[in-house]
């Protein structure tokens, strides 16, 4: 492709878009306008749930042990980190308790990813490696920033959490239970035998743009799994291709959106009303969200 100067096109630039983004694409319509479009950027800022912010702990936790040669204990143990468990707000009893069952299996779950990348070639790696690149015919570029890049693979670090339920004991505890905290119980989840398609997704963005070699860590405190091209089909170069030009699709059908709208964002809104059903059932995409915001999103429809 020949050097020329790219801009952003028009739809875009009504709804001052300057990037767009894989973990754009993964969400539903509706909460991409409502967070995007609807919301100020403070706003935004305070939309989490326990998966979400410890995820974004968990990360912070490998990546230092990869890069400042620390173990995971250390990590956890830093100010930094536990200023990060501190900080965070649960929205309900069921959240807190996830968050704490998560930040309590936290150290088995970082270890097993440094397992995991003991799996791949020894190598130096960069974290949170940004990257900006236009791909056609997407008319904005992506930005990324991502997990882990050395000399021949680049990695990506997806988080299982235990799930948390309300179980009081009917007779008196006699032994430790490490499952359990007060009245509430969790349990860890298997692994799944193949890769989620956004991850394929992101994956496939990601190596096109650093023409790395592909690698999924996924982890929970009682499993874990490596994906790479040698173990794992969709992450050959001929089927990364394809998920490349799904993402691409999503993105497209945006532009779409945006176009239509034609800058309003109450068009926008009209163009993707939110799944009630959903909402009410306080499916994962929309926990976290503070209830006067939601509030105050439901009453620009009904």
């Amino acid at each position: 492709m020949a050097n020329h100067l790219k801009i952003i096109s028009e739809p875009y630039q009504k709804f001052n878009d300057t990037n767009t983004s894989v973990s754009a694409n993964k969400l539903p319509h509706a909460k991409r306008c409502m967070e995007r479009y609807f919301l100020s950027k403070d706003q935004r800022a305070k939309c989490k749930n326990a998966s979400l912010a410890v995820g974004t702990i968990g990360h912070n936790v490998v990546e230092k042990c990869l890069n400042k040669n620390l173990t995971v204990d250390e990590v956890i143990a830093s100010d930094e980190i536990q200023k990060e468990i501190d900080s965070y707000i649960s929205f309900d009893k069921t959240d807190e308790m996830k968050f704490k069952f998560a930040i309590k299996f936290l150290p088995q779950t970082a270890n097993n990813h440094l397992e995991n990348f003991k799996e791949l070639p020894k190598q130096k790696w960069q974290t949170e490696a940004e990257f900006i690149n236009w791909i056609e015919p997407v008319n904005i570029p992506f930005r990324m920033f991502i997990d882990a890049m050395g000399e021949t693979h680049l990695n990506d670090i997806k988080y299982k959490f235990p799930s948390v339920k309300f179980a009081p004991l009917k007779t008196k505890q006699t032994k430790e239970n490490p499952n359990r905290i007060g009245d509430w119980t969790c349990s860890h989840p298997k692994l799944n035998a193949r890769v989620f398609t956004s991850d394929l997704m992101q994956i496939a963005l990601y190596c096109h743009t650093t023409k790395l070699k592909p690698s999924l860590s996924y982890a929970s405190a009682t499993d874990r799994v490596l994906f790479t091209e040698e173990n794992c089909e969709e992450l050959k170069p001929e089927n990364l291709k394809r998920s490349l030009q799904e993402l691409l699709v999503y993105e497209i059908a945006w532009e779409k959106k945006l176009k239509a709208a034609n800058g309003s964002v109450e068009e926008l809104m009209w163009l993707n009303p939110p799944d009630f059903s959903e909402i009410r059932k306080g499916s994962f995409w929309w926990n976290g969200v503070p209830k006067e915001y939601m509030e105050d999103y439901l009453n620009f429809y009904v």
